[in-house]
This record gives C-alpha cells, sequence and structure tokens, in this order.
C-alpha cells in the first residue's frame, strides 16, 4: 500500500482486565470504500473509538496523512478531517436541516451553503428544503443528513458504523450510490461497519476482519474474497441453519383487532392495526424504524393499556389489563431495547436470569440463592449461554450473550405466544444463527411468534407470512413464498406497486 491516508501501528487497548484491542495495523487508502468486519466483541468499536479520538491507545502509532499524531481527541480528529456517523442519531430535531449542517465551526460550506447543499441533496437523494426540521424527516433521511455533516465539517475520512440498518432495500441502493461518488468524485476514505457480508461485499472495495482484539485479516481485495472466507475468518467454520416452513399449524393463539393509538403528542401512530397468528406460526412484521412496530408491540403485551381496539390471548380478551394478565396466559416478551426493557442493568447475570421468578406467587419477593442458582445454570445449560462470572453486572456479557439470557429467560417456559421486537439486532453471524434456531424450536414447539425486524433477510427466513407497517397501518399482507424483496420494500417506503 502506498502512502496510506491513515495508518495506524500496534494499537492496543485494555478495559480493566479485558484486552479489547491487541496490537492492531489498520490502514486506509485515500478515495477507497473499506469494510471493517468482526463479531460483537471483536474490537470493531474500540479500534473506531480510538481512530475519532473518543479513546486513547496505550500502545501504538496513528498517522494522517504521513504525519505522527499523539494523544489524538474528539476535537483533534475533527480537525485532521475524521469523523464518524453513530447508530444513533445526533441531530437536534427542533433545528431544521440547514442549522444542523452548519453547527460546526470550522464549517467550510457557510458562504456557499446554497450551492453546497443542492450538490450533496442530488447526490443523496434528499429532495427537502434546508429549512425543514430535523422532527419532520422520516429515519432515512435523518440517516443521510448525518452523513452529510461529515461533509460539511469538511470530514475526508468517514466512519460509518451500520449505517443501513435503518434504511429500506431502495434506500440500501441509494446509499450505495451516494457513498461511491464521494469516493470516487471527492476522494473521502469511508470506512463501513457491518455485520451485514451482502452490504460489505456489494459496498467495498477493501477488507479488514477483527476477531478477539486481533486484525486477522488487512486489505483483503472485495471482488476475490467469498463469503465462506469472511465467515471463517470471523469466527471459525459456522453452519447456518436453513429452515422448511411448517404447514401444521394450529389455533388462533393470538389477535389484534381494529388497533388505533394517539401518543401523548397527539399523534395517531397506529391506525386501524389488525392481525392474527396461529399456533406454530411466524408472522413477520417489516416496516422502518417509527412506524408504529414498538406501539403496537406494547399493546400487545399489556404495556399501553389505553388504546382503542380489541386484544385476544388464547381466546381471552385482555384489552385495558396489563403485564400480569398476559403472563397468565403464558405470553412472553423480547423487546427491542435488550439492556434497559429486557434485562436490568446494573444487576447481576444471576438476578437477571431470575427476574421471572420473582412474580410468581409461590416465591413471592424474595427468592432462595439455590432458586436462583438453579434457574440460571438451567438458561446455561439448555441456551449455550457464556456467563464467566454470574455475579458480574449483565453488561459484562456479550451481546450475543445477553440476548441469549434474555430469550432463553422467556422461552424455558414455553410460551404459547412470543413478540420478538428486533431479536438479532446487531449482533454477529454466530450469535444471529442461536436466535433464529431459537424462534424455529418455538414455532415447531407449538408457539405463535409475532417477529418484528427491520432485516428483511431475516423476516424472510423465519416468517410464514409478512405483513408491513407505514405511518402506522399495515399496508401490506402476504405470505413470505410470495413476496419479492423488492415489493416488500416499496411497501416498507410508502409507495404502492
Amino acid at each position: 500500500m502506498n502512502n496510506p491516508i491513515l495508518e495506524a501501528r500496534g494499537i492496543s487497548k485494555s478495559f480493566g482486565t479485558i484486552k479489547a484491542l491487541d496490537n492492531v495495523d489498520f490502514f486506509l487508502e485515500k478515495g477507497i470504500i473499506h469494510g471493517l468486519l468482526g463479531e460483537n466483541g471483536a474490537g470493531k468499536s474500540s479500534l473506531m473509538n480510538i481512530l475519532s479520538g473518543i479513546y486513547l491507545p496505550e500502545k501504538g502509532i496513528i498517522k494522517i496523512d504521513g504525519m505522527l499524531v499523539n494523544r489524538l481527541n474528539p476535537d483533534l480528529a475533527s480537525s485532521f478531517g475524521i469523523g464518524m456517523v453513530h447508530q444513533e442519531f445526533r441531530l437536534i430535531d427542533s433545528f431544521s436541516i440547514k442549522d444542523n449542517l452548519t453547527l460546526s465551526k470550522s464549517n467550510i460550506y457557510k458562504n456557499d451553503f446554497d450551492e453546497a447543499f443542492a450538490k450533496y441533496s442530488d447526490i443523496f437523494a434528499l429532495n427537502l428544503n434546508f429549512m425543514t426540521p430535523v422532527s419532520e424527516l422520516s429515519v432515512g433521511e435523518k440517516q443521510k443528513v448525518e452523513i452529510m455533516k461529515l461533509i460539511f465539517n469538511n470530514s475526508s475520512i468517514m466512519l460509518l458504523d451500520e449505517p443501513t440498518a435503518v434504511l429500506t432495500p431502495q434506500e440500501t441502493v441509494q446509499l450505495k450510490i451516494s457513498l461511491e461518488t464521494l469516493s470516487q468524485e471527492d476522494e473521502k476514505t469511508i470506512v463501513l461497519i457491518t455485520h451485514k457480508l451482502k452490504e460489505i461485499k456489494d459496498f467495498t472495495e477493501k477488507i479488514y476482519v477483527m476477531k478477539n482484539g486481533k486484525m486477522v485479516a488487512k486489505n483483503l481485495d472485495t471482488k476475490t474474497v467469498s463469503d465462506k472466507q469472511l465467515i471463517e475468518l470471523m469466527m471459525g467454520e459456522i453452519k447456518t441453519s436453513k429452515f422448511d416452513k411448517n404447514n401444521s399449524k394450529g389455533d388462533t393463539k393470538l389477535e389484534a383487532i381494529d388497533i388505533t393509538f394517539t401518543n401523548e403528542q397527539n399523534i395517531k401512530t397506529l391506525q386501524n392495526v389488525s392481525l392474527d397468528i396461529k399456533a406454530g406460526e411466524v408472522l413477520g412484521v417489516a416496516g422502518v424504524s417509527g412506524n408504529g412496530q414498538v406501539e403496537l408491540a406494547n399493546i400487545i403485551c399489556g404495556i399501553i393499556k389505553d388504546f382503542d381496539g380489541r386484544v385476544i390471548v388464547k381466546t381471552k380478551d385482555v384489552t385495558g389489563k396489563g403485564v400480569k394478565s398476559r403472563k397468565k396466559l403464558n405470553l412472553s416478551y423480547i423487546p427491542e431495547n435488550r439492556l434497559g426493557v429486557g434485562l436490568a442493568p446494573g444487576v447481576s447475570v444471576l438476578d437477571n436470569s431470575a427476574i421471572k421468578e420473582y412474580f410468581k406467587a409461590s416465591y413471592g419477593p424474595h427468592l432462595s440463592k439455590n432458586v436462583l442458582l438453579n434457574s440460571l445454570n438451567d438458561l446455561i445449560n439448555k441456551f449455550s449461554i457464556k456467563a464467566p462470572d454470574i455475579k458480574a453486572e449483565i453488561s459484562t456479557l456479550s451481546g450475543g450473550n445477553m440476548q441469549k439470557l434474555l430469550m432463553g429467560r422467556e422461552l424455558i417456559s414455553n410460551p404459547d405466544v412470543i413478540i420478538a421486537a428486533q431479536p438479532t439486532r446487531g449482533l454477529d453471524v454466530s450469535a444471529v444463527n442461536s436466535i433464529h434456531n431459537l424462534i424455529i424450536n418455538q414455532r415447531d414447539k407449538g408457539s405463535a411468534i409475532l417477529l418484528i425486524s427491520e432485516d428483511l433477510d431475516e423476516l424472510f427466513k423465519l416468517s410464514d407470512r409478512l405483513i408491513v407497517m407505514y405511518e402506522g397501518k399495515v399496508v401490506t399482507e402476504v405470505e413470505t413464498e410470495l413476496a419479492t424483496i423488492e415489493n416488500i420494500g416499496f411497501a416498507m417506503a410508502g409507495i404502492n406497486e
């Protein structure tokens, strides 16, 4: 590699006894789209946080344009042209697009904003007035503005963390075109961090792979490396499962009838939503985040009780009743916010494993140590959970093991109805495969499963039927075998084809 725009050598970083980065080398070529792959906990985020100045390395050197940089901080990283788009948007909703783009003191486009905005709006297919408040933008539009912020801050090195996670298939294709234009015409250097192999192959020219804090592959040619090679580099040989559809469905276990909900801001987030799921069936819910999926899940699970319509669980009308009424009918909920809603932060692995036991009348609010240990050991054995220290805070587990603990805790009672929201978000290939097997195993045991996911590949793989939600409505319902990615994608964008 000749004269890399960024050169990181021998980077090491530890957090307590955990070696997050171990003698890592990483190089970026100017005007190239690079991919960074690795399991959860492989060190990708730690490396990006060092490059963007959030963390200081314990060992190693960083050169930018051949210049040795010591004690890099966020302001200094920005001055060297390094910018990062995180998974969580960092826009100010009450500000206009223009205000968000021109907040930086170093902004080079303030004097010719109109011209620059027109240019990059065209590149990103952002057909909006720059005075539009960010609060009025769709999730996909917000993602585009986040990336444009880097451009308007004169970032020449752009670090993008899971940028397609919230996009429709059509928006993903458009983003690919936009990033290629930026790399070719503006010579932007781009790093794409994603767990989606297809996008790594579609978007990038060079690929780096991390495992256990080490860089195990560098500067791979995207055109010649195979998916199998990438997976084996990340985690060894993984056998992914192929699932047959279940043709023996039972009685209806869950019904939502004409659900309408208006939130505290007086916005109608659900409008006459109806669905039904039979025993042994997976109903997939597709849709870009923010189109009513969270509210629907919370209504079905009893978290939201004030709404119009009816919820029927196992022929019992539970409308207006709370969470306990669903639990008594053997309904389990795997929320999308695994740490905070599903699992209690700051609480031990042991206590999190036995949360459901606390609600059992036979035990009351106090549980014996043996009950706790038996509950956790049962989960560890049945669901292959890696928990080296059961007394440690739950946050010490990897994302995959946290999710397996959450799912195991909810599935061990063999529930009749399961609401699973984004069950594999942010997980690596191995963890995803484990979660998929758990879902299908429960389907085969006769559970009725509502699967809410933004990953269309996941929905097509696991679901018997699909519905698409847009602006709080069910706009499409189809047997999965009859659906196409393209048609579902259009429906997610509110386009009738």
